[in-house]
């Protein structure tokens, strides 16, 4: 097989292709930087902006903070235990009780996964030649921290996209896929149908959830305080819309599982308020919370109209879509 076969092959759009210039910028301008600065070194500089680049700004800056929280505080245990060593300690034990302490430690917070690597680096590495395992701990710290400084500026000029405006879209096309099951007629479905579909879902939620996180960063790249109003408000979002989607699919399940019983006109009646709602809060979150033509969330109060059965699945459903459609009603208001 040829190269240029191979090539095509390969899943290499025009997004991928951005990334990958993204990186190599980085490598090229932390390797540039660091040969400036006359360090030593410089392939930490470069492991760092790989580790921490992302397409996205919001998620950079994410995997930045990330990075460089779990860096001082791996600097700091391998300090410690390069002082455990020069007072008598054996080096091998020293080192593998704090590297094997930071690993179980950072099971508690994936953000910790870089501590017991920047404490292994220190330890390792105490013998760079006319260095003290001080300035190996500094050099190395330096390093990282020009890593993630190069990686944040390349992410930040040539991101072609806003994390939100994904988060928004991506958040608008799974309520709007959700809906759209209930303009079908409900219709038995194999084991294998059922598990793929569950599973596209969770696949959508898990990226909504990334991409949430990034947006909320995005809104406040420099550490604004995190407990301030709205400063979590994507993350809030994608936690409902998972919940909405959990109320649909249930009261989905309902439906299919009394499809052609006496109350079919009922059941179409359910279907058809509670997926004329999933579009409408669909068309919100597309526009940001901007109004939109029509009723924006069938009020929850038609519920009781319909079947029993449906009525308490449907007004849960309907009460979570006004709480999704409340908050970006509410982040509209604050910035205008």
């Amino acid at each position: 097989m040829s190269f240029a076969a191979l090539a095509a092959r390969l899943p290499f759009d025009a997004e991928r292709r951005h990334h990958g210039l993204q990186l190599a910028a980085a490598v090229l301008l932390a390797s540039a930087l660091s040969a400036l600065l006359a360090l030593p070194e410089h392939l930490w500089a470069v492991m760092s902006a790989l580790i921490v680049l992302r397409p996205s700004s919001g998620a950079t800056w994410e995997a930045s903070w990330d990075r460089t929280r779990a860096t001082l505080i791996g600097a700091v245990a391998g300090l410690l235990g390069v002082f455990l060593q020069h007072h008598g300690s054996h080096p091998q034990a020293t080192l593998l009780a704090i590297v094997t302490g930071l690993a179980f430690a950072s099971a508690a917070s994936p953000a910790f996964r870089s501590a017991p690597v920047a404490a292994l680096i220190i330890l390792a590495a105490g013998d760079l030649p006319g260095h003290s395992a001080l300035q190996v701990a500094v050099l190395r710290v330096a390093q990282i921290l020009i890593g993630v400084a190069v990686a944040m500026a390349v992410a930040l000029v040539s991101s072609r996209y806003r994390a939100a405006d994904r988060f928004c879209a991506g958040c608008a096309a799974l309520l709007r896929q959700v809906g759209r099951q209930f303009q079908q007629p409900p219709a038995a479905r194999t084991e294998a149908q059922a598990e793929q579909s569950a599973a596209a879902v969770r696949h959508a939620l898990a990226r909504l959830s990334v991409l949430a996180r990034g947006a909320d960063h995005e809104g406040r790249p420099f550490g604004r305080v995190r407990n301030a109003p709205g400063a979590d408000r994507h993350r809030r979002t994608a936690a409902l819309t998972a919940r909405i989607v959990q109320d649909a699919l249930l009261l989905k399940r309902l439906l299919r599982a009394e499809a052609g019983a006496s109350r079919d006109a009922d059941n179409r009646e359910v279907a058809r308020i509670a997926g004329a709602a999933l579009a409408a809060i669909a068309a919100r979150v597309e526009r940001r919370g901007q109004p939109v033509d029509g009723s924006v969330v069938t009020p929850s109060r038609e519920a009781p109209s319909v079947a029993d059965g449906m009525a308490a699945p449907l007004r849960l459903l309907l009460d979570d879509l006004r709480q999704l459609d409340d908050l970006f009603r509410l982040s509209v208001d604050n910035t205008v």
